[in-house]
């Protein structure tokens, strides 16, 4: 869907407020033409019907284009090819709420699928200030044309006179070509008014206001010819285009289309002394149209410095001279001060003369020569629009001696020889300053340069950029600023020995200050250099930005020859503590890197060098390419060397592999890719444990269920220090298997280390075995083994366990011996000497502990209690030895006249050895 802007009627710049002006433009008849998209039996046109601008969509058909004008009742007034829009008659019978019939009609259009926008046409007029009662009265102000010698005009005329070949176009209310003063000063023109106040002569093609031949004057009146004035760029020829009505006033887009039409018809420079506080893309696309086609568009700046009707405010903006691609101009008075009526806005660019200036007006009534008749044949206007043309005749004397130039180059000519005025440089109230035709003629813009490239090395490496100093003579004719809108700076390309173009348009390096004409300054480069090795060209050329090149202008570019290498070398050297096996996960290396080179490492910066590493395997594939990285810990120039520990994680299997060493400048290259051999370490990945075992296996045989501890010693002959503590301790134990090999029991009782262990240290601690339970006798094999808790055994890690044996006995001999008949009933216990009559030990603790107890039995030797309290033995009792202990009793139930004491291997059986003893019981 398009979009609409409402645009307020706007005037051209100078203009004074005339009866009639302002008002809403009465209906007129439109018809379509022959190739309109609206067919031929729309409506009549209709006098005075707003207009609107509109774009349509690349992919709307004529029929889609009809239907969208159809719809909202608009009529097809006239095409502008070169603008790429479409002007229409909207109808005004139709409203919205507010009573805007344009708007309501435009709003509609916008919101057509065929239309990409819409804005309404606006009315644009001129705007002098006229001195009210003295105005045409030139005897009483005895000036003349002052503002020609302010600007230094007939001194310019001495150097160049105006050229007819060159063609100033004035968009205005149109130029009285039979004005004695103008004759054979104007060319054929062109009128675009599309909808003239009533108050005009309808279809009229003379300046039937008067502002257009005033301005036409100002630019190329007859000189030397014995009456009126001199026009600034007499010999020149003025097109006159006729876009304004008798008031004054017109349709932007009647003013874009004379500026098109300009260009399109030889125009060289085109003055606009109009404005309007409207910003219409036709008016602005009108001006880049002309800018394309290297025409320069003068436009006056504004006459709201003061109130005005006219004006949406203070200094309002004034289209076109607002837009950058025009040459705005302020006016001066007679004393190079500031106008008041003058617009200050940075949007001003230079400045002239702008009060009490005399120049022609048609010979015949006009609106103005009526409202004063004094006015006719020759007048005195104050406005931006008489200081507009008078800039717009300079550069047409600067191209009249130097037609060649750019629009670019003559607004830069024009600027550059201004007077300055207000603060020093350019300032939003004069621009650039006042206009100075004799400079500006004069000063031919003329590239000059020198370099001496003394101070620039002859060599430089990929890594790094090239640096040096430039010194650079000005011997242009004009001086090099380091900033603003055209800075001058130094740039650079590379070329190959065969001259073709490496690197073009290098980084530019900046001026350190403004360098005078003849003046010298010396540049700091960093250049950066090409990324491969070998030599090149380096071409030095300055660039005035958005300008030219200096080598356009005529300039030698200085050329130098630089070999660019690598620059990198390197050796590594493993410290001597650097390990030949490293262990699953993160490891730390130590190596000494020594820089053989001729460029400096950076430890720091955009680009450092670090050293890193590439994991190879036993084939010589690689299986990790971009290892960690390791900063260096300062700069290393050459010949300098730097100890540095690089972490470095293994592959993720053990095995075999090559460690290759390599240093690496982050985002430029590795060393190796640049013929640095790098360094190859032949590595083992381990697990990184390691560990031998020295214990005997017992010579006796064991009870089942028994805990046996053997005395171990262990001794680290892996890569990693055992904890004692933390997360992942490290314990030892054994695996207890069949004589068959199976498996009886793998998780046996940890035993702890007294404290870290180091590698190469040895430990000595008691492993508890545990015997296996069972009814018979039988040979188990016993492997002992370290664990790293939540890790990994060391045997499921490569470490192979100590192995031996254990025998297993269920042989439950045992005498029980007492001297005690009585019992205390209160406290009932007995002492007992129990001797251990097996060929096997009585261990304490285990899965099957050995305990003593009693029953109590009636005097006929039935059981009364059977299970009396548990005593542990307390300690080891070998075979053949005897322990003595007292046996606490279960209080004696009645009729209990005898106890049994016996040794009982808990869950699995009672030894049986106990006899009866028949006790007295006392209290």
């Amino acid at each position: 869907m398009g979009q609409v802007a409402r645009l307020a009627a706007a005037w051209l710049v100078c203009a004074a407020l005339l009866p009639g002006l302002g008002r809403s433009a009465d209906a007129r008849t439109m018809e379509p033409s022959a190739t309109s998209p609206v067919s031929a039996a729309a409506p009549a046109r209709i006098s005075g019907a707003p207009r609107a601008l509109v774009r349509f969509a690349s992919s709307a058909s004529a029929e889609d284009r009809a239907a969208a004008l159809a719809r909202v009742g608009a009529i097809f007034d006239t095409e502008l090819p070169a603008l790429n829009a479409t002007r229409v008659a909207l109808p005004i019978d139709a409203s919205d709420a507010t009573g805007d019939a344009s708007g309501f009609a435009a709003l509609r259009l916008s919101r057509d699928p065929a239309i990409v926008s819409v804005q309404l046409d606006a009315r644009a007029s001129v705007g002098f200030t006229p001195n009210d009662s003295l105005f045409s009265t030139d005897p009483s102000f005895g000036v003349g044309q002052w503002g020609l010698r302010a600007a230094q005009v007939d001194k310019a005329w001495d150097v160049v006179r105006g050229s007819p070949t060159v063609i100033v176009a004035v968009v205005d209310t149109g130029v009285d070509a039979n004005h004695p003063d103008l004759t054979g000063a104007t060319l054929p023109g062109a009128t675009f008014v599309s909808s003239p106040d009533p108050s005009c002569a309808p279809g009229s093609e003379l300046d039937d206001n008067g502002h257009g031949t005033h301005v036409a004057g100002l630019i190329a009146a007859n000189a030397n010819n014995g009456t009126g004035i001199a026009g600034s760029a007499f010999g020149v020829r003025v097109l006159p285009i006729k876009a304004l009505d008798c008031t004054g006033a017109g349709l932007l887009s009647d003013v874009a289309q004379g500026m098109t039409w300009a260009t399109d018809h030889g125009a060289r420079i085109i003055n606009v002394s109009l404005g309007s506080d409207s910003d219409l893309f036709v008016l602005h696309d009108a001006i880049r149209y002309a800018l394309a086609h290297n025409v320069l568009v003068v436009a006056a700046a504004g006459n709201c410095g003061v109130a005005s009707v006219r004006c949406a405010g203070i200094n309002a903006p004034q289209y076109p001279g607002a837009y950058p691609e025009s040459l705005a101009v302020g006016a001066t008075g007679t004393s190079d001060q500031h106008a008041s009526f003058s617009n200050i806005d940075a949007y001003v660019g230079i400045s002239a003369p702008g009060m009490t200036i005399w120049s022609t007006t048609p010979t015949y009534p006009t609106t103005l020569s009526r409202a004063n008749e004094s006015t006719q044949n020759y007048a005195a206007f104050s406005g931006t629009s008489q200081a507009s043309p008078l800039v717009a005749a300079i550069a047409a004397l600067v191209l009249s001696g130097e037609p060649g130039l750019t629009v670019a180059q003559l607004t830069d000519r024009l600027r550059g020889a201004a007077d300055d005025l207000g603060v020093a440089g350019t300032d939003p109230v004069f621009g650039a300053g006042r206009v100075n035709a004799l400079r500006a003629v004069t000063a031919t813009l003329r590239y000059g340069a020198s370099y001496d490239v003394s101070a620039l090395p002859a060599k430089g490496t990929i890594v790094a950029p090239l640096t040096g100093q430039v010194t650079l003579t000005n011997t242009s004719s004009f001086a090099w600023s380091p900033a603003g809108s055209v800075p001058v700076r130094l740039a650079y390309h590379w070329l190959d020995l065969a001259r073709n173009t490496v690197v073009w348009d290098g980084q530019r390096s900046a001026l350190p200050a403004e360098v005078p004409v003849g003046g010298k300054v010396t540049v700091a480069v960093t250049i950066p250099t090409p990324a491969k090795p070998g030599t090149y060209l380096l071409e030095l050329d300055l660039v005035r930005e958005g300008v030219s090149w200096f080598s356009s202008g005529g300039v030698a570019m200085v050329n130098v020859s630089v070999m660019v290498s690598s620059g990198l070398a390197a050796s590594y050297a493993p410290t001597a503590s650097a390990q030949s096996t490293f262990v699953l996960g993160p490891n730390t290396f130590t190596v000494t890197v020594s820089n053989t080179g001729t460029v400096t490492w950076p430890a720091g910066g955009t680009t450092p060098v670090h050293l890193s590493y590439h994991w190879l395997g036993p084939t010589g594939q690689v299986v990790v390419w971009d290892g960690s990285r390791a900063a260096l810990p300062a700069d290393i120039a050459p010949g300098q060397s730097a100890v540095v520990a690089i972490p470095v994680a293994s592959p993720p299997a053990v095995g075999p592999y090559t460690l290759r060493l390599d240093l690496v400048q982050e985002g430029v290259t590795w060393f190796s890719a640049q013929g640095v051999a790098p360094r190859d370490l032949a590595i083992s990945v381990t697990t990184g444990v390691g560990a031998t075992y020295a214990f005997a296996s017992p010579t006796t045989a064991f009870l089942p269920g028994s805990r046996v501890l053997v005395p171990v010693t262990i001794t680290n002959t892996g890569l990693l220090t055992w904890t004692a503590g933390g997360a992942n301790p490290v314990h030892a134990a054994v695996h207890v298997f069949d004589a068959g090999d199976h498996l009886v029991l793998w998780d046996g009782e940890r035993a702890l280390l007294p404290n870290d262990v180091a590698p190469g240290q040895s430990i000595t601690i008691p492993v508890a075995i545990a015997v296996p339970l069972g009814t018979a006798a039988a040979n188990y094999i016993v492997r002992m083994d370290l664990v790293r808790e939540g890790i990994a055994w060391f045997s499921t890690d490569g470490v192979t366990p100590a192995t031996g044996g254990i025998t297993v006995s269920p042989d439950y001999r045992a005498s029980v011996a007492t001297s005690a008949t009585t019992v205390s009933r209160s406290a009932p216990s007995i002492a007992v000497t129990l001797t251990n009559t097996s060929a096997v030990p009585w261990t304490a603790g285990g899965a099957a502990p050995i305990n003593v107890s009693s029953h109590w039995l009636a005097a006929d030797g039935s059981v009364l209690l059977w299970d009396g309290p548990r005593v542990p033995l307390g300690q080891a009792v070998p075979a053949g030895g005897s322990l003595t202990i007292t046996v606490p009793l279960a209080s004696p139930p009645a009729g209990a006249s005898a106890v049994a004491i016996d040794l009982v291997a808990e869950g699995l059986r009672w030894f049986g050895s106990g006899s009866l003893r028949p006790i007295t019981l006392v209290p």
